[in-house]
């Protein structure tokens, strides 16, 4: 396993040569399989060691100086991205942008969304921050001053991985939050496990009575799109509908959908490294 003093040392001059890509991926309404946003994930390409998993290097990358120069860079290649899909896309599609910590910490949070906003040209109501709910509910990282500002301005916000953190019901309130997003460790065993179930219907009643939008996350297999779809989810990503994959894949996907007006059809054939199934 690479170690974290390699990342740290290699991780810099990656950023400058351009090592690191923004990949995409799918979200879907259930009623109709059609896409409705993407979330943006950061990935490294290495010369040498080919393309790396996030859990390889976000851990160190999070933590470092660079975190901030990475989010921002995210921010503007997704922005720009989804602003030239949205003319092939459904109406209020959206992108959703994981935020490190390092940029919550840094106090330009409002300020670096509006610029990304204005130069790519993208519509606020296009974008969706996802905030994790710890780092939420943690005073330390001041992000409950920017973000009603980011909501008058029109973005979006989603809690990210709801349920495993400890957000109690009345913060629901306090926060101008949007979306909750369903923890993939609750829906990869919402068919085994009467706990994560449980869980998985607690988040959706609560999203139906403060008004919010629910997205499950992790949703590999038909089965839990069954148990999901039985009990009212609206939204879901997962390795059933698309991998995370790069902009051009995602784009061929997009203009695939628009030109055939035909919702995204269930990978339960064969497909390549990006969730895309191959041509017979």
């Amino acid at each position: 396993r690479w170690s974290s003093h390699s990342i740290c040392l290699r991780a810099t001059a990656a950023f400058k040569e351009g090592e690191f890509e923004v990949f995409y991926q799918p979200q879907v309404t259930m009623a109709d399989n059609t896409i409705v946003g993407a979330e943006a994930l950061i990935r490294w390409r290495h010369p040498e060691r080919g393309l790396l998993a996030p859990s390889e290097f976000l851990p160190v990358l999070s933590s470092m100086p660079l975190s901030r120069s990475v989010d921002e860079w995210v921010l503007d290649v997704g922005c720009r991205q989804t602003s030239v899909w949205r003319d092939v896309a459904p109406k209020n599609f959206r992108l959703g942008v994981n935020l490190f910590k390092s940029q919550l910490r840094s106090g330009g949070l409002y300020d670096m969304v509006r610029s990304a906003l204005e130069r790519s040209g993208l519509p606020p109501e296009g974008l969706e921050l996802e905030i994790t709910e710890d780092t939420m509910l943690r005073p330390e990282f001041g992000v409950k001053g920017p973000l009603p500002r980011l909501r008058d301005l029109g973005v979006s916000i989603a809690f990210d991985d709801y349920g495993t953190g400890y957000a109690s019901l009345s913060q629901l309130k306090d926060y101008p939050v949007t979306r909750l997003k369903i923890d993939r460790s609750f829906v990869a065993n919402i068919c085994q496990s009467e706990e994560d179930r449980a869980v998985v219907l607690a988040v959706l009643y609560l999203g139906r009575s403060y008004g919010l939008e629910v997205i499950a996350e992790g949703v590999e297999d038909k089965d839990q799109l069954g148990v999901l779809n039985r009990h009212g989810c609206v939204e879901v990503q997962g390795y059933l509908f698309g991998k995370p994959m790069p902009a051009d894949a995602f784009d061929q996907l997009l203009r695939t959908q628009s030109r055939s007006r035909k919702p995204l059809r269930l990978l339960d054939g064969t497909v390549d490294d990006y969730g895309m199934v191959r041509a017979a």
